[in-house]
């Protein structure tokens, strides 16, 4: 028994079971009630869909919202990668340094570690995005934001 409980004990910190989910995992979660934050200035939002706190442990799913003008600064996530889908309006991006621009129906990856920014220029359709990080986290910054609902 004992040398079951040493060997489980072994295997759950090396594959990441260590981490036991608090709360019941929500196999559908409704925007309607998605807490959503004002970003970027006012200029966005963020809806947080699925992560941590809806029991998705290996990702996260979330919706950005960005008006023309709206920016996101430089910056890194170094331990989980991000993936952005692009349903509306574009962005121009800088990513590892490479200038780029990205319009509906366009797929976004971007590895952890890898510096990273966003803008919408001034007076351009709104920005819509579907967010999904792999090694959640990074979504918790946009709590900082005012609560819209």
């Amino acid at each position: 028994m004992m040398r079951t409980s040493l060997l489980m004990a072994v295997l759950c910190v090396s594959i990441g079971c260590a981490r036991v989910p608090t709360v019941p995992v929500r196999y559908v979660v409704s925007s309607a009630e998605a807490p959503t934050f004002r970003i970027s200035q006012g200029k966005g939002t963020a809806i947080l869909l699925t992560n941590e706190e809806t029991g998705a442990r290996a990702a996260s799913m979330g919706v950005l919202e960005l008006r023309g003008g709206a920016g996101v600064p430089e910056h890194i996530h170094a331990d989980s990668v991000e993936m952005l889908y692009v349903e509306e309006g574009g962005a121009e991006m800088t990513i590892e340094g490479q200038a780029m621009t990205v319009k509906p129906g366009d797929a976004v990856y971007i590895p952890a570690g890898v510096r990273h920014s966003a803008r919408i220029p001034e007076g351009a359709p709104s920005f819509r995005a579907v967010q999904v990080y792999v090694g959640p986290g990074p979504e918790a910054r946009f709590r900082q934001g005012e609560p819209v609902k």
